[in-house]
Order: C-alpha cells, then sequence, then structure tokens
C-alpha cells in the first residue's frame, strides 16, 4: 500500500518542480498531516480522516473530504480511502450526504454540498485499484445520484436547496449547499436557481460513475446518457449569448445572473463546453476588469466586490477549475500565467500559512491559515496534468 513520508514525496518532483513549488509541496504535505485526526472515539470511527482545521468545531466536511481524498491519494492510499470511506457511512437514507460530521458527533445535515465525491471515489480507485473500496462506494453513490435527480432536479438541470424551509426569508441553508455561502450569486435567492457549477459537477458525477460501472464489469451506458444529456442542456440553457458567458439562470423567471463567478469556468474544466464558448470564457480569463490574474469570486468590477468571504477573495479550489479548464482547451499561456500568480500569491504569506481564501488585490490570506483544502490545491496546481 502506497504511503510515503514528505521525504519520498518530495523527492520525486525535484526534477520538475523549481525551488518555490517544492517549499509550497512540503507546506500543503505538513498541513494535511496536522489536520489528520486518528481518534479511537470518533463519531466515524478509528480510523484517519482529514479535517478542514483543527480545534474544538474540527470535523469531516463533504465536498472537502472528497478533494482531501483526491489529493493525499498520491502518497498515502489508507488515508485518502479513510477520508472517503467515513464520511459515505453518514448516508441518509434518502441518499443525501451530509454536509459535516463534527468532532463531538453533531451531524449538519439538513442540506448536502457539491456533488464531488463520485470523481473523487473514482480518482482514489484509479491509484490504489482497490476493488472493495470501489464496490461498496459505487453503491453508496448510486443512491447518492438518486437524492440528486429526485429532490434537487427540475425539467433535466440541478438546483440546490435544503430538507427544511428551503424558501424561508433568508434561508442560508441552500446557500452552504452550493459551497459559496455568502455570494452576491444568491442575495436574490438560490432555490431559484440553476446553477452553473452544480450541474457541471453533476455531470463530472455521472461521467465518474459510467467509468466505475466499467471497472466493475457493469454497463455503464445509462450513466453516460444522463451526462450527455446534462451537458446538452447545459450548454443550450446555461451559456448567455448577451454576456458571452456560461452564468447561473433562474429557473422561474428566465432570466440569466449577471454576477459572475469563477464558477462560470466549470463547463471548461468538465469538458462540456463548446469551443465557441470556451473562446468567450478565455477572454473573461484575460480581462483584468473580470477575472485577470486572480481568479477573485466575484469580478473586479462588481459592484458587489469586497473582501467579505465568498464576495471577492480568490480560492484555490475554483482558481484550480479554471486553470485546468483554460489549459484543457489550449489556452496554455494564460493558465499558466493565472496558475504562477496564484501559486506566488500563496508563497508570498509563507510562513504564515495556507490560507481558507486571498485578498485578490492585496495578495494577504484571509480566514484559517491552516486550511486542508488550500493545501489539496497547492498540491493540484503544482502537479496539474499528472495522473489526470
Amino acid at each position: 500500500m502506497l504511503l510515503k513520508t514528505k521525504e519520498e514525496w518530495l523527492t520525486q518532483y525535484q526534477s520538475r518542480c523549481d525551488q518555490k513549488e517544492l517549499t509550497l509541496l512540503g507546506a500543503a504535505y505538513d498541513i494535511l498531516k496536522g489536520n489528520t485526526i486518528e481518534a479511537p472515539d470518533a463519531p466515524w470511527g478509528p480510523d484517519p480522516v482529514i479535517s478542514p482545521w483543527m480545534g474544538e468545531k474540527a470535523g469531516i466536511w463533504n465536498w472537502d473530504s472528497a478533494f482531501h481524498a483526491i489529493t493525499v491519494s498520491r502518497y498515502d492510499e489508507r488515508l485518502a480511502k479513510s477520508c472517503v470511506d467515513s464520511f459515505v457511512k453518514f448516508m441518509l437514507p434518502n441518499g443525501l450526504l451530509p454536509d459535516v460530521i463534527r468532532i463531538g458527533g453533531n451531524v449538519v445535515d439538513n442540506f448536502s454540498k457539491p456533488p464531488v465525491m463520485a470523481w473523487a471515489v473514482q480518482t482514489v480507485f484509479e491509484r490504489t485499484r482497490d476493488m472493495d473500496f470501489l464496490r461498496r462506494n459505487y453503491q453508496a453513490l448510486e443512491k447518492n445520484a438518486g437524492f440528486w435527480e429526485r429532490y434537487r432536479m427540475d425539467r433535466g438541470l440541478f438546483f440546490n436547496s435544503a430538507q427544511k424551509d428551503p424558501y424561508a426569508k433568508n434561508s442560508l441553508h441552500p446557500r452552504y449547499e452550493s459551497g459559496w455561502d455568502n455570494s452576491p450569486r444568491w442575495d436574490n435567492g438560490i432555490v431559484n436557481l440553476w446553477g452553473i457549477d452544480l450541474n457541471c459537477y453533476m455531470a463530472l458525477f455521472y461521467r465518474s460513475m459510467a467509468k466505475m460501472a466499467r471497472y466493475l464489469g457493469l454497463d455503464g451506458r445509462e450513466w453516460q446518457r444522463k451526462e450527455g444529456e446534462l451537458a446538452r442542456l447545459i450548454e443550450q440553457w446555461l451559456f448567455d449569448e448577451s454576456q458571452q458567458v456560461y452564468t447561473d439562470l433562474d429557473r422561474q423567471t428566465g432570466e440569466f445572473s449577471h454576477v459572475l463567478s469563477p464558477s462560470s469556468f466549470l463547463p471548461l474544466f468538465v469538458g462540456v463546453a463548446s469551443q465557441a464558448h470556451a473562446d468567450a470564457m478565455h477572454k473573461l480569463a484575460r480581462d483584468p476588469k473580470k477575472f485577470y490574474p486572480a481568479m477573485p469570486s466575484v469580478t473586479y468590477d462588481s459592484p458587489f466586490f469586497s473582501q467579505s468571504y465568498c464576495r471577492g477573495p480568490s480560492w484555490l479550489h475554483v482558481g484550480y477549475f479554471a486553470v485546468q479548464g483554460l489549459w484543457d482547451y489550449g489556452f496554455t499561456e494564460t493558465a499558466l500565467e493565472i496558475r504562477r500568480y496564484l501559486l506566488d500569491m500563496v508563497y508570498d504569506e509563507l510562513p504564515n500559512g495556507l490560507f481558507e481564501n486571498y485578498d485578490p488585490i492585496s495578495r494577504k490570506g484571509g480566514s484559517n491559515p491552516t486550511f486542508s483544502w488550500s493545501a489539496a490545491f497547492v498540491i493540484e496546481l503544482i502537479l496539474m496534468n499528472t495522473d489526470r
């Protein structure tokens, strides 16, 4: 079973990474290790997991666990599988994967998080080739797909909601489910929107399920059909010709959102964008009034731009998705420039930590300075296009 110390793991990258990148890889490894919990009396059992941070509010979060598993599968197979298994065991009878299980035992399950767990299971399996791990999680994710299709689908496209009171005034739980907690995307409501990123995550979900089915000797054609149909609807409905951008669409009024975020690049990352639409997104990626060079969580020229959490700061996970998507569509120079800017911004804040997000103007870190998925996506940005 693959298990490498930091020194063993870093050695293999000495010829392809510069000293800054090696320093960042080492810092990221340390944070992921420092946030690893291995406690016999934990709610999920004694197996190791990674919390976003340590302390009394530590625990395992839904899509965080998926991201952690993808990255640590590069050097610790047991930990990667445990990040998935320990979380999936808390699936509700209706197929919902909860938001978080805290170290004290509290389970937050009124809402979920973006559906990236299937992608994580596929990735971890492809690196470990553990058929038992694949089999048990494939069965669970079949049920999870049913949840999204039964409770979050309207006319073939997906939206965020919550189990209780999703339409209550100022309801926060559907926003939390999106992973973009206080984004101005939701200032006029979220349950009414088909989110561009959510639908791309579901297309990736279906693709991963099709691949896993084939690994298991099962017929994956229905998953492929679902992916193809969703990709068609994303192209047909979620690209605004007037703004020349992928964006959220109000499923009740038919109006496109004018609040633009890096989520608009998810169709490139998932590979469902037409080349013409990808060309339009590239123009926005290079525009210093929009996203260049730090991929802020709303465009620089947005009237909502601020330093508040998802209302301006740069986040490394969506930065990575945008960079990889631009690269995949042939915009390599832009992808490398944004990648370098993001990594330099992170490097310049060492040794203060790897922060939850970064001010795209001052380049200073914000929120938690030992944030696990920032560490994970530092690694993914540096090692992008390897084992993908």
